[in-house]
């Protein structure tokens, strides 16, 4: 099981409560987006370590929560907030059974 930083996790709880606010779609727009590019950068650093049999589960758990966060993306780009809401819980159902908690009690 890998880890998730505090400040990873926060970032993600920050955008569910923005996308509660209309006012704030551009900003969780911005958020997905800085989301994804740091997924790609770790997926791409986890390609480039693929000699090794394990890094294939961690390029595969990596590319599964970038499509996640591309269609929370492309989901509050069409208008569907509650949707995008519905499949962000699903994107944190995911981090908390796929990542252990870097600092216990943090969630």
């Amino acid at each position: 099981m890998l880890m998730i930083s505090k400040e990873a996790m926060e970032s993600v709880m920050a955008l569910k409560e923005k996308l509660s606010d209309n006012g704030k779609k551009t900003e969780c727009i911005t958020d997905l987006e800085k989301m994804i590019e740091i997924k790609d950068s770790h997926l791409y650093r986890a390609d480039c370590g693929s000699c090794c049999g394990s890094i294939c589960g961690l390029t595969y758990q990596i590319d599964s929560e970038m499509g996640m966060l591309q269609k929370i993306l492309d989901t509050l780009k069409s208008d569907a907030t509650e949707e995008a809401a519905s499949l962000l819980e699903s994107y944190i159902t995911f981090l908390q059974e796929n990542y252990r908690q870097e600092h216990p009690n943090s969630w």
